[in-house]
Order: structure tokens, then sequence, then C-alpha cells
């Protein structure tokens, strides 16, 4: 086999999500080209996008004692120890990537993303900065010095937002802090989440997104939305804070009503672990009294198969953006949805909501535990083993007999 062709043909079949296709060609590859670095690197990204990242682990192992000196060989062993769980062997293999590599902020990164996970959250929040150095994850390129997290002493400080909408429904919580600090807060908000997020605003300069064009307002100083939890000193037991800190109308519901979220965007790179296929809730359909809403705005490869879209129950307004979802939100009894902005939208209002975890960890959702750190409503249900959706979902299933 030839290396070049055979791994260009191994990358349109990743692009397609046609993982265990690609798994198997790499796999022949690396067979036949067992000094080939690439293919091996590359099996390695196939394999960690199945459900199950146990052979990615070995798999790894076995490339950073072939290759000791290669950082993607430890970046893909540290995603496999954290998927499994075990973030103090992942914060060794980052820690190692970093070392092998003439640019290590994308290694530091990923160790503090392990630190959250095992909840050390001010070695966590350190080393998430590190973000702010790998191209592909900043936020803004602005001339004006970062906001070090001092008192404003009269200065004007920017907020810009950043990475997704979860993102910024989590994170907003922080900002009423900013305004004791002794200077003028400018928040540049996505104009579809203005309405929304009006309450929590209250006191700041809010000023339109501009993309990654030149902000539309005078400021000093500026930070990223999700710097605050570094700059302010955030801790485990400081949270959950004030829930909920989002607030909507609620739409007249009839009893019963469930809202269900299936899918996350699928340009997410985790998409394959965390979207199911939304037969897999069907087993809450027959609940008495459950009537499912669909919150789902883009189903992608998640489309419902005929027989169960005709289950699902539109939602009473059209759901045109947050501001809309969220009074949908507020006139449920309860809301299921996987790892998408709709759980922390959810959250945020303070409304019950099941959290559907795959097997694989994250790190705003630490390990071993059924409630959440950052929203008192919510309850966390992950897979008991890689791909078990049925499982989790007859857990919510229970849960949802004690509340609708």
């Amino acid at each position: 086999m030839s290396v070049a062709p055979t791994l260009a043909a191994a990358r349109g079949l990743l692009q397609a999500r046609r993982y265990g296709e690609a798994a198997r060609l790499l796999g022949q590859l690396v067979a036949a080209q067992p000094e080939s670095a690439s293919a091996a690197l590359l099996l390695g990204v196939a394999l960690l996008h199945q459900q199950d990242s146990v052979p990615a682990l070995g798999h790894f192992q076995a490339v950073t004692r072939r290759w000791p000196g290669l950082e993607d060989g430890w970046q893909g062993l540290g995603k496999a120890l954290v998927d499994l769980h075990r973030p103090d062997e992942a914060v060794v293999a980052f820690t190692e990537a970093a070392r092998v590599s003439p640019a290590p902020a994308r290694a530091v990164y990923h160790r503090g993303m392990a630190h959250l996970l095992a909840g050390r959250f001010a070695e966590g929040w350190a080393e998430y900065e590190h973000r702010l150095h790998v191209p592909e994850l900043q936020p803004r390129l602005l001339t004006a010095p970062l906001w070090d997290g001092s008192r404003l002493a009269g200065r004007r400080l920017l907020v810009v937002c950043e990475q997704g909408y979860g993102d910024v429904f989590q994170a907003i919580r922080l900002l009423p802090r900013l305004l004791g600090l002794g200077g003028t807060v400018v928040f540049e908000c996505p104009e579809e989440l203005r309405a929304l997020l009006a309450p929590v605003l209250a006191g700041c300069e809010v000023v339109p997104l501009r993309g990654r064009g030149a902000p539309d307002a005078r400021f000093d100083v500026w930070v990223p939305l999700l710097s605050l939890p570094h700059r302010l000193g955030l801790t485990l037991e400081e949270l959950p804070g004030e829930v909920p800190y989002l607030h909507a109308a609620p739409v007249a519901m009839p009893a019963g009503s469930v809202g269900v979220c299936w899918a996350g965007s699928p340009r997410h790179p985790q998409d394959h672990q965390r979207s199911m296929d939304p037969e897999f809730l069907a087993p809450l359909a027959a609940l008495a009294g459950v009537r499912l809403v669909s919150l789902q705005k883009e189903a992608g490869p998640h489309a419902p198969l005929p027989e169960f879209a005709g289950v699902l129950q539109a939602p009473p307004i059209p759901l045109a953006d947050f501001a809309a979802t969220a009074r949908v939100i507020a006139g449920l009894e309860a809301v299921v949805t996987v790892d998408t902005a709709i759980a922390h939208l959810a959250g945020a209002m303070g409304r019950p909501t099941f959290l559907l975890l795959s097997h694989a960890a994250e790190w705003r959702w630490l390990m071993g535990r059924a409630e959440s750190p950052w929203y008192p409503s919510m309850r966390l249900v992950r897979q008991p083993a890689p791909g078990d959706w049925p499982a989790a979902v007859a857990m919510v299933a229970a849960g949802l007999r004690g509340v609708v």
C-alpha cells in the first residue's frame, strides 16, 4: 500500500464520519508500512472517534514508545486518558507533549482541561488560558492589553464572547462580578442573545459583536469571556452561585410537556460522542402523561426517522432564536438533552434538566457525580458503558416519573 494516497483516502473517510472504515483502512496501512509515523498517528485519530477509547489508549501507548519525540502521540494518549476518566495520567501525557513540542500552548491548554476535569480549578483555569496562543482557539487579536484581574481604577474593560453559545450561557453568570471593580464594563454581545441576556447585562455597556473586526467601542483593557473564571479566581466551592440567572416569560404548554434535544452541531469535534439518534428517546414517549416536545434546531446526521418524527410534538412557537427557545423551556415540565447549548440554557434558567452524557469525560461535568457543579436543577445521567444510550435513557425515564 502506498502511504500518501491511502492517507488521503482515510482523511476523506474521517471527514465523512465513516470512522470504522477509516480505522480499518489505516490499520491495513500501518501493518503494511510499520515505519510510517503519519499512518500510525492518523489511525490513532480514527480510534479516538470510536465510542470506546480503550483501543485508542493502547494504540497511543505503543506510538509513544515507538516515537517518543512526537507531540501528537502524547496528545492522543492524553485525550484517550481523559475520555477514560484518568485525568492524572492525562496530565503526565500532556506534560510530555508540551516538553517535546516547539509550540507547547496546545498541550498546556489540554493539560488545563485535565486539571479541570479532576476539579483542580486553580491549575486548570491558569492553563486553560493557553488557548489564547492556539490559532484556531484565539477569540480575538486586539492591540489593547489583556486585563490582569486587578481593579479597573476608572478604565474601560471590554469583555468579548468566544466559542459556542453554551459557553456564553455558562460563563455569563460572572459578568456582574466585574461591576464593582471601579470602572466601566463593556460587553460585546451577539445580537441574537441580547434580549435573553439583558438581566445579566444590567449595569454594562452593550455593543454589537463585530466578529474579528475592530470592536465597536472604546476600551483600555480587554478579556475573553471564558478567561473570567481565571481572572476572578473562581473555585469549585463558589459554584453554582445564584441560579437562575436567565429568565423568560413562559409559553403555555400542555401538562406533561418534556423538551428533548438529541444532537448538537455536527461541526463540533466531539459530536460523534455527545449526539444520539432520536429513536433512543422512544422509551420516554411511552411514559404515562409525558408529551415530548422537540427543542432540536439542526439534526444533521441525526434526523428522526418518519415513524419517530410523528411522536415528537413541535414547539408552540418557532425556535427562531434562543430567546424563543427560552420561552418554550420556561413552559416545560422538564428538559432532556445531550451536551449542547440547550443544556446550559435550561440549567441557567433553573429548569429541571436531565443531561445525557456520553461515557467519555468532559471537564465541565467533573467525574463520578450525578449533580452538576454549575446548575443545581440539573441531573447528570452518564452512559454506564461506551455507546450505551439505552441504559442512560432508562435512568432518565425513572427520574422523570418523579418530575412529570
